[in-house]
């Protein structure tokens, strides 16, 4: 059976593949589906360009990027065999990978390396330096001839036959090792500085002129034999074949296979539960602390956009976690799209509309909602306060935190920790070094502290626990979101209903509150401490608080005995109830503002209080003071002085002031910047390859037709009475004839045409090209010639 010939073009080779084939293509290097190839030459000449090679060269691994080097160090065409040889290892696989992604083409006898390959691994791929034929083409063709004459060779002043059999000399096998046997003292050194890269090294005056008779130090014994070469005035380089010829004949020092070993550890499956659930209930109550917190009093956004400095710490301060934390969960806020800027005039960071259908979910899914768009996010919150090329800090939901390298990153991370035992940590730096093997063109400084970073905010928010992948965190790789769900609502502990009042004016809840209780409580109580159990505490300030909300005395009494498994202590009831007794017993309305109080002495007490000099107060009468401030001031400084005021309305009854809950309008979560090309569905990889056949069919036929023109036969000039009746005999014989026409535009073609019939000065007939019944005019052919059979 013969074999096809081989392909002499990478397009040609595509043609030839098989749809499957294409289907990988176009899945491991989707750029290439956008927009759709309109042909196999079309895909392959995007598929040369320097962008697309180069997105294809970032996604190789260590050993298919070495075998990339081998290919363009070595003679194109090259072989499997010769590959294999200079790596050192087995490459078949290898060179069938890379010729999945055309970056390699033809059959393994006759390989060829894409050329925007070459190029974009630049001079000295894998350390090597220039082929001899460019590091000795710098020499005059007298110094060549020169340098043929110390090597024994014969002379010829012809500079490309110079250079031949300089290379075919100093490339041949054993040569190196048999001028080195004489080589003087230190030659091995400087050598041995070269070999493995980089190639080049400084000299003084290197384009001097040596001869091997007058030759004196190491440099001048090798660049008088060829070892050397000069690549400019002060520089030297090693040639390629010499390095090769040092390095044993192989490209790198040893082929790299295997990924690094990652260093694990084993948690107890329990430490991981409890790590990952408390992570991921404490993420959920900051974000909701951050809703109620901005929701209030948004922070103003800057005009470059983000979170001013003094905004971050204010919020770290009141949410009472450091800096960075706080960085960590304003940006988690705003990726889920329950923060954003609410556009005004003067713009602030407000709640979105989202954030109250979010606070109403249970927790399991409050998590779920955050984590996922976590993981489909390119943001660094770590990047926080770091300085940017301008020197200027970078700030919290800021344009300038995003790195399309931080998705990548964050997946490779938790897929390798996915990968291990179940309760399984790695070590940071294991999984740096991993992913440096995956993808070598990507490592960057950035990468690295990128892997630490992904670890430390999974642990927060609770997709890792204790260092391990949560199974809540593992489902919610696979996109279960469900299943991620369940997992975080068994590993939480079951909430509670009841707390433990004490006499010392606390209560203590032996676990997770019902969120509807938690927050009715922290109206009258502020929290204490958290942890497995949280204390809350009451003061003055704190029942103040709830009673400004509209809350009675007996109505906070009764929640509270309701809630506690003891009853309520006598000193909180008397707590509750003496705060009842004076609030409200002064009374702030709008004058300016008026202070009213059935008690004459205590109005006047407040007119003498220095502490209320900011106000102004004067007295109207023995029931009625004025201020010239704000009713908010003069509430907040007799509170301050510890009246317990409460607001009253126009009609003299209490106003019952509750903070007003600012939101944005509708925001969407922000987009990922990622710069890549989304990856392609079944239905687009199916298009894609249809196509490009669609299209080299098109080519094919377009190929066959001007085969057909060639072989036209002549078509000598015919009046029109003539031509006429050779197309009646063929419409009479129903056979095909060529024909020359002239067209409005005075371009004169040949047409390959099946008559069907001759009336009336015109010809309908049957065009084989267009494949289509058309009309000519009989005065515009030029000649008729009968068609071969």
């Amino acid at each position: 059976m013969p074999t096809a010939p081989a392909p002499r073009t990478l397009a040609e080779d595509l043609r030839s593949r098989a749809d499957e084939d294409l289907v990988v293509l176009f899945s491991q290097r989707p750029d290439l589906a956008a927009p759709l190839p309109t042909s196999s030459t079309a895909l392959a000449t995007r598929a040369t360009t320097r962008a697309s090679t180069q997105r294809a060269l970032e996604r190789l691994d260590t050993p298919a990027l070495q075998v990339a080097e081998v290919l363009a160090v070595l003679p194109d065409p090259t072989s499997v065999t010769a590959v294999s040889k200079a790596w050192g290892a087995r490459a078949n696989d290898v060179v069938a990978h890379l010729r999945r992604t055309a970056l390699l083409w033809g059959p393994d006898r006759r390989l060829h390396l894409v050329s925007a390959v070459r190029e974009l691994l630049g001079p000295h791929p894998a350390g090597l330096g220039p082929t001899l034929a460019d590091a000795l083409g710098r020499r005059s063709p007298q110094r060549l001839a020169e340098l043929l004459e110390d090597l024994g060779l014969e002379v010829s002043h012809d500079p490309e036959v110079a250079l031949t059999r300089l290379g075919e000399h100093l490339g041949a096998p054993g040569t190196v090792e048999q001028l080195l046997t004489d080589a003087p003292e230190g030659v091995r050194t400087v050598l041995d500085k070269l070999t493995w890269g980089p190639p080049t090294g400084a000299v003084e005056r290197a384009d001097r002129q040596v001869r091997t008779a007058t030759s004196t130090g190491p440099v001048d014994w090798l660049l008088s034999r060829g070892l050397l070469a000069v690549s400019g005035p002060g520089t030297v380089v090693l040639p390629r074949e010499v390095g090769l010829a040092l390095r044993g004949g192989r490209v790198h020092r040893t082929p790299d296979r295997r990924p690094p070993e990652l260093s694990t550890t084993t948690r107890r499956h329990e430490v991981v539960l409890a790590g990952g659930a408390e992570a991921a209930a404490e993420a959920c109550r900051l974000v909701d602390e951050l809703g109620r917190l901005w929701g209030a009093a948004g922070p103003s956004v800057l005009r470059a956009g983000g979170l001013g400095v003094r905004e971050l710490r204010r919020t770290a301060s009141a949410l009472e976690v450091d800096e960075s934390t706080a960085a960590l969960v304003v940006e988690t806020a705003w990726v889920a799209g329950l923060v954003a800027d609410d556009g005004e005039v003067e713009p602030r960071w407000l709640p979105t509309p989202a954030y109250d259908t979010w606070v109403e979910e249970d927790l399991p899914y409050r998590w779920v909602h955050l984590a996922s768009c976590w993981l489909a996010s390119t943001r660094v919150p770590a990047m926080v306060g770091s300085r940017d090329a301008k020197d200027a800090a970078r700030n919290a939901l800021g344009p300038d935190l995003d790195r399309a390298s931080a998705l990548v990153v964050r997946r490779a991370v938790l897929s390798e920790l996915a990968a291990l035992a179940q309760d399984e940590v790695a070590a940071p730096e294991t999984l740096a070094a991993r992913l440096r093997w995956q993808s070598p063109r990507r490592a960057t400084k950035l990468r690295d502290d990128l892997v630490g970073w992904t670890v430390r905010d999974a642990s927060w928010l609770g997709v890792l626990g204790a260092g391990a992948l949560s199974p809540a965190g593992r489902a919610l790789l696979v996109d279960d979101e469900e299943g991620a769900a369940a997992a975080l609502a068994a590993a939480l502990p079951t909430p509670v209903r009841e707390v433990l009042l004490q006499a010392d004016l606390t209560a203590v809840a032996p676990g997770p509150l019902e969120t509807h209780l938690s927050r009715r409580l922290e109206s009258l109580a502020r929290v204490e401490s958290r942890g497995g159990a949280t204390v809350y505490r009451f003061d003055p300030t704190s029942v103040r608080h709830g009673l400004d909300d509209g809350q009675t005395a007996d109505e906070a009494l009764a929640f509270l005995a309701a809630l506690s498994s003891t009853g309520v202590p006598q000193p909180l009831e008397y707590l509750v109830r003496d705060v009842a007794r004076r609030h409200g017993r002064v009374r702030v309305g709008r004058a300016g503002s008026y202070v009213r109080a059935e008690d004459p002495a205590l109005l006047a007490e407040l007119v003498a209080d220095k502490r209320c000099a900011a106000i102004g107060l004067r007295m109207l009468a023995p029931t009625v003071l004025a201020s010239p401030a704000d009713p908010d001031e003069v509430l907040s400084v007799l509170r301050q002085v510890g009246v317990a005021p409460a607001a009253e309305g126009p009609d003299g009854e209490l106003l019952v002031r509750r903070a007003t809950a600012m939101r944005s309008g509708p925001r969407p979560s922000p987009r990922p910047v990622t710069g890549e090309p989304p990856a392609p569905g079944a239905a687009l990889l199916a298009a894609a390859v249809q196509t490009v056949r669609a299209g080299d069919e098109d080519v094919a036929e377009l190929e066959r037709r001007r085969e057909r023109t060639r072989d036209a036969p002549p078509l000598p000039p015919m009046d029109p009475t003539t031509s006429l009746a050779v197309l009646r005999d063929a419409v009479g014989r129903r056979r095909p004839v060529w024909i020359g026409y002239v067209d409005a535009s005075g371009s004169t073609s040949r047409h390959l045409v099946e008559p069907l019939g001759v009336e009336g000065g015109r010809i309908t007939a049957f065009d084989h090209e267009q494949r289509s019944v058309r009309s000519y005019s009989v005065h515009r052919v030029t000649g008729v010639a009968e068609a071969q059979a």
